[in-house]
């Protein structure tokens, strides 16, 4: 074989697996249409935290300080798509367009360019605590469990608020593995996230979809 002819055959496969990934990502970016395509093991309330400390194959904390008062923060929470601000992001969607209304039972998604959640609350003190276990996600045989949990809290600087953010989840096929490991690479990206909703300035105005309000 000529060096012309390897050369083309090594073009000729670059190609194939760049049409083949455009492929993939067009048919991922339709499956999460759908985030309650594919159901996984709701969490009971009484299990979240059992589920957080031991249960789950992945979990991690963060925390982030906030001069925000506790109803601001709570409003972000249930009443805000924090997420759609955020590249690639939209969410979260509630089911219960009434804010007021949100609370125990409330359903809600989220969504990226290739997958999608749908989560259920499970757990709701209002300005204290809301935790959501996850019910359905887009791709089926993809994650077996999640769930997640905000948690407000005084500190010991009068006006200053401590959020703590915990994410759970265990994948469908490989749960035995120590995913946990993974943890302390994973927790810049959910400790951005969480400052972003904590962020003081005013939040930019989410992208609308044709489906979806903001």
């Amino acid at each position: 074989m000529t060096f012309g002819e390897t050369l083309l055959l090594i073009l000729g496969a670059i190609v194939a697996i760049g049409v083949l990934a455009l492929l993939g990502f067009a048919v991922a970016a339709g499956l999460a249409r759908r985030p309650d395509r594919a159901p996984v093991t709701p969490i009971d309330s009484a299990e979240m935290d059992d589920y957080f400390a031991r249960r789950a194959a992945f979990a991690v904390t963060v925390t982030a300080r906030t001069p925000l008062s506790r109803d601001e923060v709570f409003a972000r929470l249930v009443g805000r798509r924090y997420l759609s601000s955020l590249p690639f992001l939209n969410g979260p969607d509630w089911r219960d367009e009434a804010v007021d209304s949100r609370g125990i039972w409330s359903e809600r998604t989220m969504s990226g360019t290739v997958f999608s959640v749908s989560e259920l609350v499970n757990q709701f003190h209002k300005d204290e605590m809301i935790g959501l276990t996850g019910t359905a996600v887009c791709l089926p045989a993809t994650i077996g469990s999640f769930a997640e949990k905000f948690v407000l809290a005084d500190t010991e600087r009068p006006g200053v608020l401590e959020v703590r953010w915990t994410i759970a989840g265990t994948p469908r096929w490989i749960g035995f593995l120590p995913w946990r490991w993974a943890a302390p690479l994973s927790r810049p990206v959910f400790g951005f996230v969480l400052r972003h909703v904590l962020r003081l300035g005013a939040f930019r105005a989410p992208r609308v979809d044709d489906d979806s309000t903001a």
